[in-house]
């Protein structure tokens, strides 16, 4: 019974509906390793004054709110498939909203708005393992960005047992996706965290005169070597 309501619990992290949904929201919100992993990742995709910026997966709206503190004269979009996140969302950035710097859409990549014109900068956290088909769900998003712009996938294993081991097998297959996808430039940037490290992979799409001359190869950091660096296990 308590692996059933455990498995439950995880599920929510996916699509958030109900009261256990809220429970879900809260610790996205609250949860010290969420609320960094959020803020680094915003901190690595060098978010401009006046950048377009999406967002998928926003959840309780935390990085939602920090990409706008930076994109003061842009404009800051969301997609979440939970009615539950836009709600919790919208309450934390309601200024925004009303000023129409922010837009909080509920939808999935498959069924995306439109959003009347293309992105300069694009993220997800911990979102790249809810998606079936991640390099179709990638050629989408490169489909709404601006020619080099920056994308930015965050991952940290969250299974009860895993180690910087599933951190850097994760960046390998993020990684491997981009390329398949078209991104180019790809690198990972290594979030020393507890207990468990996280890792951030950034690409960019097409757009440089260079790039018909190099293609889309891309090559993984060198910070890469530093995922197994130090060991941790994830906790529940």
């Amino acid at each position: 019974m308590m692996h059933d309501l455990q498995g439950a619990i995880v599920r929510q992290f996916g699509r958030p509906t109900g009261l256990v949904g809220r429970l879900a929201g809260f610790v996205m919100a609250t949860r010290p390793s969420n609320r960094e992993r959020n803020r680094r990742t915003v901190e690595l995709l060098d978010i401009r004054p006046d950048d377009r910026v999406l967002e998928v997966g926003y959840g309780p709206g935390l990085a939602i709110q920090w990409a706008t503190e930076r994109a003061v004269r842009g404009k800051v979009v969301g997609i979440d498939h939970s009615v539950l996140m836009r709600r919790l969302a919208a309450r934390r950035n309601a200024r925004a909203i009303e000023a129409g710097r922010v837009e909080l859409h509920v939808a999935s990549l498959d069924a995306m708005p439109t959003f009347g014109a293309p992105f300069d900068k694009v993220f997800a956290v911990n979102v790249y393992m809810f998606w079936p088909d991640p390099v179709g769900a990638l050629a989408r998003l490169a489909s709404v960005m601006k020619p080099g712009g920056t994308i930015a996938l965050t991952f940290q294993p969250r299974r009860r047992g895993a180690t910087n081991e599933d951190t850097r097998r994760g960046a390998e297959r993020i990684a491997e996706s981009l390329r398949a996808a078209g991104f180019l430039d790809v690198r990972v940037e290594v979030l020393p965290m507890r207990p468990v490290n996280a890792v951030c992979l950034l690409g960019r799409t097409p757009g440089r005169s260079s790039d018909s001359a190099t293609g889309a190869t891309g090559s993984m950091s060198a910070r890469a070597e530093g995922i197994g660096a130090t060991s941790g296990r994830e906790r529940e």
